[in-house]
């Protein structure tokens, strides 16, 4: 049976910053960082293979999964995943002092292993269009939250700098947010009531005409 090489780029969000999840093999000085990478020998279960692979560095077991099938190089031996998650939400398994995996910010990769920073790259273009395109981004924080933690997933994501005023309005007349009782814990300003997402924007166009706007 033919062995599949699967690479999956661990995407972790926390704290308003975009961070990947790398790996390295202890084989000397020298040794350069790489994605999440292992061998598959069924082809036929490779999704199940490539979350037994994660779960190799944490628990990883309810994640979502999306094979990325365009824009790298095409290889019938090697497929690629990518997934985001919020990193207070899972634990992960780290080497020793972090010396063999460790989370990077998006913005500060290292020179990686093979085609890693391709594929890396890939990954975070796919993941941004996801992003615009449907509310998937509101997985990433608590099932009640602030206007501030909004607007911190999607500076930090995506990029998008404009004003707390502004923002909350488009995402308050789309009534995209469904506004709570009461504020965050240990927090006095009115700017900080709570939120919760309204579900009746799941599948719908609205929501990504809305975040293109900005």
């Amino acid at each position: 049976m033919n062995e599949v090489t699967i690479d999956c780029v661990v995407f972790g969000y926390e704290n308003g910053s975009l961070k990947v999840l790398l790996s390295k093999e202890n084989k000397g000085v020298g040794t350069k960082w790489g994605l999440i990478s292992g061998i598959a020998k069924d082809e036929k279960n490779t999704d199940e293979a490539a979350l037994e692979l994660l779960n190799e560095f944490g628990s990883f077991k309810n994640v979502s999964l999306k094979q990325l099938r365009e824009g790298v190089e095409v290889n019938s031996q090697a497929l690629r995943y990518y997934t985001v998650i919020n990193i207070e939400d899972y634990r992960v398994k780290f080497g020793v002092v972090d010396l063999y995996q460790r989370w990077f910010l998006t913005t500060d990769i290292p020179d990686l292993i093979h085609d890693h920073n391709l594929i890396l790259d890939y990954s975070l273009y796919q993941l941004e269009v996801c992003m615009r395109q449907s509310p998937v981004g509101f997985n990433l924080l608590p099932e009640k939250f602030t206007i501030s933690e909004l607007m911190n997933l999607y500076k930090g994501v995506l990029g998008i700098e404009t004003d707390k005023e502004s923002f909350s309005r488009k995402f308050l007349k789309e009534k995209v947010l469904v506004p709570l009782k009461g504020k965050k814990e240990n927090v006095s300003d009115k700017a900080d009531k709570l939120y919760k997402f309204n579900t009746a924007f799941i599948g719908k166009s609205a929501f990504s005409d809305l975040v293109w706007e900005f």
